[in-house]
């Protein structure tokens, strides 16, 4: 069994520390597994939506179905995006790890008939020399494989793709076969389709110009209350025996704007340094100021993400520190392209008209700080 950690500030938390995800978990289930109904989950990075998922596939399987989990953006061309979809299914429906990998030595050393008419196919399509298929043909099959196994188990299943939207620099066909096949793969089979890039995964299955329109209903991934943060950290330094003194979890979810990431970071913070003097004077602020200065250089690497197009910087520094995003001799047009980049890769969000936020406050301090250095 894996040790909990004191605050998780990385990778998949366990399901004791999903603060606040138990309504939504209760409502994936039910679309995808029970109704078998695709969903689109979208959130921005560091927000916890690897971790729902992960609980959710344990689920799936604690009710004898299966769950297949593929991150996308780990493959590196649409052959092996077809390959890790098929290694992905094919280990989850034998149960054993790396069974795909073994499969394929199979064929490579083994005369062919030999093996199990189920198998064949699979082998036949990703490992035989002899029989290379086109690039088309192996994405249709490997889209396909989790629905047929499901019909010949007769089981529920539920394959989730992980940045879905990565797949677009692999191949610029590749979301619409996957829109052509899996419309017809769902007949034991329900899909997840996420990703970090928000802005951009909506459109994919928004637009109606777009061959991903209406393959999932939208469904975001709702922030826990400050209510649910302040007692989740107050029973954990509680349970670690350094208990806080009245409003100092309540100031960490300020400071850190409920970004869950940053928010542990926050906690492990205070944690240590409590844990090594419990008596420190102004722990509270070293805590912060430590965090902020931990995240710096992946804010600078977004910083460094949005130098185009021309004026996407200073779309983020009005929207950091409140200024109006249009107007002031701005070309409506223009604007809006670096309004569009900044929802695309996820980091700020609409509110209303003309009015938007960060998704991580943390990186509109960062923005604030810059513009006051300028």
């Amino acid at each position: 069994m894996v040790q909990r950690r004191d605050f998780p500030t990385g990778g998949a938390v366990g399901a004791e520390d999903l603060v606040g995800r138990e309504h939504v978990l209760k409502e994936l289930f039910e679309r995808v597994y029970t109704q078998g109904n695709s969903v689109v989950l979208s959130a921005p990075r560091q927000t916890g939506k690897t971790s729902v998922v992960a609980e959710l596939v344990r689920r799936v399987r604690k009710a004898k179905g299966m769950a297949v989990s593929v991150d996308c953006s780990t493959a590196t061309s649409a052959d092996d995006l077809a390959e890790l979809i098929a290694a992905k299914t094919y280990d989850e429906a034998s149960g054993l790890r790396n069974a795909f990998a073994r499969l394929g030595d199979l064929v490579r050393n083994v005369p062919v008939p030999t093996l199990y008419q189920t198998d064949a196919d699979i082998a036949l399509a990703f490992h035989s020399p002899q029989r290379q298929m086109p690039t088309t043909q192996k994405l249709a099959k490997a889209f396909a494989l989790a629905d047929r196994i499901a019909e010949e188990k007769k089981v529920r299943t539920v394959v989730v793709y992980d940045e879905l939207p990565t797949v677009r620099r692999l191949s610029p066909r590749v979301l619409d076969q996957l829109r052509a096949e899996l419309q017809h793969a769902n007949k034991q089979t329900s899909y997840i389709f996420m990703g970090s890039e928000t802005g951009m995964l909506n459109a994919l299955f928004k637009d109606r110009r777009r061959m991903t329109f209406r393959l999932g209903v939208p469904l975001e991934l709702p922030a826990p209350t400050d209510t649910e943060w302040v007692r989740y950290i107050e029973d954990r330094f509680r349970t670690l025996g350094l208990p806080l003194a009245q409003s100092e979890a309540q100031h960490l979810v300020t400071f850190t704007g409920a970004h869950p990431r940053d928010l542990m970071e926050a906690c492990q913070h205070l944690l240590t340094l409590r844990k090594l003097d419990p008596s420190t004077a102004r722990a509270l602020e070293v805590a912060e100021e430590k965090t902020y200065v931990g995240l710096q250089r992946n804010f600078e690497l977004v910083w460094d993400l949005i130098d185009e197009p021309r004026g996407t910087r200073l779309t983020a520094v009005r929207i950091a520190t409140g200024q109006p995003v249009y107007g002031r001799g701005r070309e409506a047009k223009a604007t809006k392209r670096t309004v569009d980049k900044l929802m695309n890769e996820g980091i700020v969000r609409q509110l209303g008209r003309g009015r938007f936020e960060f998704t991580e406050p943390l990186f509109a301090e960062h923005v604030r700080r810059i513009s006051s250095r300028s």
